[in-house]
C-alpha cells in the first residue's frame, strides 16, 4: 500500500525502492515518508504533533517488510500489523495511519469474498 500513497507517478515502478534491500529503507526513505505524513496531519489537523507523528509513523512503516509472530492471530489495521488475512482491509489501514484519521472505504470482507479460495494460493482462477 506504500506505492501507490507515496508514489503514485511511478507507474513503471523505477523509484529505488523497489529494488533496494530492506535494511537500507530507514536511511533511504524514511525522513521524506515522515514529511510527507507531517504534511498531511497538519494540514488536516489531526495531529498536535504533526512532525512528530510522522517520524512515527515512518519508524513503524520501515523497513517495508510485514512483520508477524508466528503463531499469534494477523491483524493488518490503525493501531498495528502483525501479518495480514486475506481479507484485511489495508488500504482503509494505511490511509487512516497516513491521516491520523479514519478513512472507511465501506469496503468489508464479504466484498471480494468470491475472489479469495480457502486454500494456498488463495486466488481464485478467472
Amino acid at each position: 500500500m506504500m506505492w501507490p500513497i507515496f508514489w503514485p507517478n511511478d507507474t513503471d515502478f523505477t523509484n529505488p525502492a523497489n529494488t533496494r534491500h530492506p535494511s537500507e529503507d530507514v536511511s533511504a526513505a524514511a525522513k521524506y515518508i515522515g514529511e510527507q505524513i507531517a504534511a498531511v496531519v497538519a494540514a488536516a489537523g489531526t495531529s498536535a504533533d504533526p512532525a512528530g507523528y510522522g517520524q512515527a509513523v515512518a519508524r513503524d512503516l520501515f523497513p517495508d517488510v510485514l512483520p508477524y509472530v508466528v503463531g499469534t492471530p494477523a491483524v493488518y489495521g490503525f493501531a498495528g500489523f502483525n501479518g495480514r488475512t486475506l481479507a484485511d482491509n489495508a488500504p482503509e489501514a494505511m490511509l487512516s495511519l497516513v491521516t491520523s484519521n479514519a478513512v472507511p472505504s465501506g469496503l468489508k470482507p464479504a466484498t471480494a469474498k468470491d475472489q479469495r479460495a480457502s486454500t494456498f494460493p488463495h486466488v481464485v482462477p478467472a
